[in-house]
């Protein structure tokens, strides 16, 4: 049989290993985890975030919507109509990303270019890719815009020239040749054979995604940081196309924010920046509304009226609105990208307007702006993990009256924002890795739960050790005589 001073020394042995481990590891704990996952998310060679942002396995889909022109009878009658356009699509592409040509770089940053491709997918899509389009022909637009500030018998001369090639303003093709395939257009053949002309135009069709499919270095060399050397920069775009600046002025021409993929844990910032090198500018999504996606809580955020203001309601972003090259700014709402897209009166906005300034959809019918247009995207906080991304841009071609170019100035306002297409790029995380995102929470969360159980356990074999204790050292004094025998012979001797 066990004895009470065994029972007492295993208690409170056993309680108080417990107890300091349990309490030391409660303290620990959260420094360890973070430790852990910045060791896991720190983009190295092998680590665990590399393979995924490298090549990501989460299927993505480019849903395409594209702008036909329904009224182009009536315009060209010369009949003061609004502009009347129908949404055709979408016509979905499955969407494919690698990162090559990286080179690991000493100051914590990788270089790399991104090579991506589409590949139809008809099963989800509503239309077929022979679908006929009308609508405004680019290249027309394009030269007319360039010419604006030229004199008026230069611009008749380049009228005249267009009228050779071109019946009016208005083009058809198919969603294809719009999309990936290219349009021929001759004007495009006689400028290449000029390289002195205002006009620099680096392909030899017209399309909105023409020679991009496959293509490694039609997005540009970023430089990223790897989140080595500071863990909250972790997939932050330091540079691009080998600068920290882009066409715009002042700090809307600063290269920062993520490419949507790596993401320092987010602890419930108000807003997040997001690089988007089809824009040459970044964009801030704002905190929107606490989300669930596959079973994990996340913070989705959104654009809101600041995205693609101009100075108009924020002050600070004026840095978008470039008087001196284009007069009086639009209204704010859609950005313009023509210093990026080799002058073309590009312009970027959130599908049919949304959030924009009244202007632009009062000069179109058939638009239907809803929330489901807005630009989003949902991170787990605590990891940075994207749950959900639906990052949603239209592009639009601005149609300014020029003196002498006729041709081009055939709609019913001098200056019409005409929608071209939209699209909306997909995805959301996959069973398969919200089941490992739910594992790591679980152990941040539950670790510290049962750390806590086993100090408390710990404390519960501290009592009965205590009190065995304390009954034996009671049961010890109350037994033990005053006077021992050989203390009573030493005394009585000692008094004969």
């Amino acid at each position: 049989m066990v004895s009470p001073k065994v029972k007492s020394g295993l208690f409170m042995g056993f309680g108080a290993t417990m107890v300091v481990i349990g309490a030391v590891m409660v303290v620990y704990w959260p420094p360890i985890f973070m430790s852990q996952l910045q060791r896991m998310m720190i983009l190295s060679e092998d680590s665990m975030s590399f393979s995924i942002w490298r090549e990501t396995p989460i299927p993505m889909f480019l849903e395409c919507f594209l702008f036909n022109i329904t009224n182009v009878d009536d315009i060209l009658a010369g009949k003061n109509v609004t502009l009347q356009v129908a949404e055709m699509g979408p016509y979905v592409f499955r969407e494919t990303h690698l990162k090559t040509n990286l080179s690991w770089n000493d100051n914590s940053t990788i270089t790399f270019f991104n090579e991506r491709w589409w590949h139809f997918v008809p099963e989800m899509s509503n239309g077929s890719l022979s679908d006929n389009i009308t609508t405004i022909n680019p290249v027309i637009a394009t030269v007319a815009y360039t010419l604006r500030h030229r004199n008026a018998l230069l611009n008749m001369f380049v009228d005249g020239f267009l009228r050779l090639y071109h019946r009016n303003l208005f083009l058809t093709a198919n969603a294809s040749a719009w999309l990936f395939d290219g349009i021929d257009d001759p004007v495009i053949d006689i400028a290449e054979q000029f390289p002195n002309l205002p006009i620099n135009i680096p392909f030899d069709k017209f399309g909105w995604f023409y020679t991009r499919n496959g293509s490694i270095d039609y997005d540009g060399a970023f430089n990223m940081h790897t989140g080595a050397s500071d863990f909250s920069q972790l997939g932050n775009i330091m540079e691009w196309r080998y600068s920290n600046r882009t066409a715009f002025r002042g700090e809307c021409g600063k290269v920062q924010g993520s490419t949507g993929e790596l993401w320092a844990p987010e602890l419930g910032q108000p807003e997040v920046y997001i690089f988007a090198s089809d824009i040459c500018t970044y964009m801030i999504l704002s905190k929107d509304k606490e989300v669930r996606v596959q079973g994990i809580d996340g913070v989705q955020y959104a654009a809101n009226d600041s995205v693609f203001d101009n100075g108009y309601r924020y002050p600070h972003m004026a840095c978008y609105c470039d008087e001196v090259r284009d007069g009086n700014c639009l209204p704010p709402g859609a950005l313009n990208v023509s210093e990026c897209r080799y002058g073309a009166p590009a312009f970027v906005s959130l599908p049919h307007f949304l959030n924009a300034d009244p202007y632009y959809p009062s000069k179109i019918e058939g638009l239907n702006p809803t929330s489901e247009h807005n630009f989003r995207l949902s991170l787990e906080m605590f990891t940075g993990m994207p749950l959900a991304v639906a990052a949603q841009l239209q592009v639009n071609m601005l149609v300014r009256h020029v003196g002498g170019i006729a041709l081009n100035n055939v709609l019913p306002d001098p200056d019409t924002l005409v929608p071209m297409f939209w699209f909306r790029q997909e995805l959301q995380t996959t069973p398969e890795y919200a089941a490992q995102a739910r594992l790591a929470l679980r152990l941040r969360y539950w670790v510290p739960y049962g750390l806590i159980a086993l100090t408390v356990i710990g404390v519960i074999l501290l009592v009965p050790g205590i009190i065995i204790l304390f009954k034996r050292i009671l049961k010890s004094s109350e037994t033990r005589p005053i006077l021992s025998e050989s203390s009573s012979e030493e005394s009585t001797n000692a008094a004969q």
